[in-house]
């Protein structure tokens, strides 16, 4: 169970682009994945300008981090799934400026597993 497809979509509010899991996908009435879901900013498709500009080098943490969802979403639920983006990791910078950054801020992952787990 895990990102089986993907799908493009446009927010109706005033939220930035962002990416989630979606659709449940069947095969022979058997659950096999779901679509990861690129959500574009109404702002951006009203200017014409490119959401996800420079989301290829992040692709890889995106579907792992969705599928880490899936997974807390069959055993846990939904409720406990969507708790995983309110995690925050205390990072330190320069001269000790201590931030917290939200574990789905996939920018200061240093794997792919679609996590941030250690300072920098």
């Amino acid at each position: 169970m895990g990102i089986v497809d993907f799908t493009l979509a446009c927010s109706y509010d005033d939220s930035q682009e962002y990416c989630t899991y979606d659709n449940p996908i069947s095969e022979s009435d058997v659950q096999i994945g779901y679509s990861l879901m690129f959500v574009v900013s109404k702002a951006s498709e009203l200017s014409k300008e490119k959401s996800f500009a420079h989301i290829e080098d992040l692709i890889v943490r995106v579907i792992s981090h969705e599928t880490i969802h899936i997974v807390i979403l069959e055993l846990e639920g939904r409720d406990l799934s969507d708790k995983l983006d309110d995690l925050e990791i205390s990072i330190t910078f320069g001269a000790g400026r201590t931030h917290l950054i939200r574990m789905n801020f996939l920018g200061y992952a240093d794997d792919n597993t679609g996590l941030v787990t250690s300072t920098l």
